[in-house]
């Protein structure tokens, strides 16, 4: 399936920003990647177990004590379910599969996921594996309109792709100069915001009285999602007021940052 679309957002130009969701395709091949470093690392932890047990030959470990067979159970259902929560919360929304596909998971409202989301989309794995390779997910992916499997569904979360966020109505040709010129590697560093993502924030922060609140409210998640998600930044809230003063905040930041790097001026 090809990757699909979040709804368009029309700006005051009629120009639409667009966020895409990640499709089927690209999340089937990260979890892929992600399935086969998890048997690399139960095969890798299965020989050290036998080492361990001195077992030496193949035969011998079809008779492995129990406490082990027990314990290599144990391991596999832990990596099951802690492999995808343990990276989805510390790389906030990425395993080492949707990283290398450029994929990620963040609120269906905006913003990046917290460990009850995360623990809840993973926890329903089994029940998305029904009736067997992942044959519940498939359907309700394909059948969603944000392609959600039920995890996802319960957790209220969504899968991005980050490579594919069309910012045109707030990134080029209209940054004043002043924000242009604000634009440097220190102002950057300060943000922790790519030029891109500070084009679109700057335009933002300048634009906004142009907009209606009820534009706003629909414009501003679409805008900050992917860059929370990225920063790992998780608001209190995704309300108006709230999402303002963070982006009010990386502009005071950014303007701190460049003053900061001018060199003082010659005295007369």
């Amino acid at each position: 399936m090809q990757e699909q679309d979040f709804d368009l957002i029309e700006t005051p130009e009629n120009v639409e920003l667009e966020q895409r969701l990640a499709g089927i395709g690209s999340r089937l091949v990260a979890g892929v990647i992600d399935v086969i470093i998890m048997f690399l690392v139960f095969f890798i932890g299965f020989l050290l177990l036998l080492l361990a047990s001195g077992i030496n030959s193949v035969g011998a470990a079809f008779n492995m004590q129990a406490w082990a067979v027990a314990f290599m159970v144990v391991v596999l259902f832990l990596m099951f379910w802690g492999y995808p929560i343990l990276f989805e919360y510390w790389w906030n929304g990425q395993t080492p599969g949707k990283r290398h596909m450029r994929i990620r998971v963040v609120r269906e409202g905006g913003g990046g996921v917290g460990f009850a989301e995360v623990a809840t989309r993973n926890l329903l794995r089994i029940v998305d594996l029904m009736p067997f390779g992942y044959g519940v997910a498939g359907v309700t992916m394909f059948l969603t309109r944000k392609v959600q499997r039920l995890g996802d569904l319960a957790a209220g979360t969504v899968v991005i792709s980050e490579q594919a966020t069309d910012y045109s109505a707030f990134s080029d040709r209209t940054t004043p100069k002043e924000w242009e010129a604000a634009m440097s590697p220190a102002a950057l560093r300060a943000t922790s915001l790519t030029p891109q993502e500070y084009r679109v924030i700057a335009n933002y922060h300048i634009r906004r009285t142009e907009l209606s609140l009820e534009a706003r409210e629909r414009v501003l998640p679409k805008l900050l999602a992917p860059i929370l998600a990225r920063l790992g930044v998780q608001l209190p809230e995704m309300s108006v007021v709230v999402m303002e003063a963070y982006v009010d905040e990386l502009m005071d930041k950014a303007r701190r940052a460049e003053q900061s790097e001018k060199p003082p001026e010659a005295q007369p």
